[in-house]
């Protein structure tokens, strides 16, 4: 991505609110059911866009951990309905934005987010999540566009 990592942490932290506003293909709406949404013990109802529904449509999520200093968040995901909530059981997420060390450029500031899915599915043959994968990245560009946009 191209823009920092900071901008990048802060904007996934404010993603029960930046989400459903700037990546609506992805993130049709999301409610905070218990404490702000943004601290660990937070949990979030969520209502995803066209770009993920046909995958899964729902999904609760209940904020484990938050590191700013290593800009990691970190959570329990139990998705509902669709194609991914009828084969897992449960899962945890990790998503964690690291600066690239780029000194020069227009990509001075660039930063990667690396973003982990650990399941438990009760399919045997495995769940392919090519899917789910490239509408999570597409959301991510569209999240950079708009904080590099005045």
């Amino acid at each position: 991505m191209a823009s920092s990592a900071n901008d990048v942490f802060t904007a996934i932290c404010g993603g029960t609110f930046v989400y459903p506003a700037v990546m609506h293909e992805q993130y049709q709406d999301i409610w905070v059911t218990n404490r702000d949404g943004v601290t660990p013990g937070s949990i979030r109802e969520i209502t995803y866009g066209h770009a993920i529904s046909r995958i899964v449509s729902r999904a609760t999520e209940e904020i484990t951990r938050i590191d700013h200093t290593s800009r990691t968040i970190e959570s329990r995901f139990k998705p509902d309905g669709a194609f991914v909530g009828r084969f897992f059981r449960s899962a945890s997420l990790v998503v964690k934005v690291e600066p690239l060390s780029m000194n020069d450029g227009p990509n001075r500031r660039a930063s990667t987010v690396v973003w982990t899915l650990t399941y438990a599915s009760d399919f045997n043959g495995g769940v392919n999540l090519n899917m789910f994968q490239d509408a999570i990245a597409e959301g991510f560009r569209t999240l950079d566009v708009y904080l590099r946009s005045p």
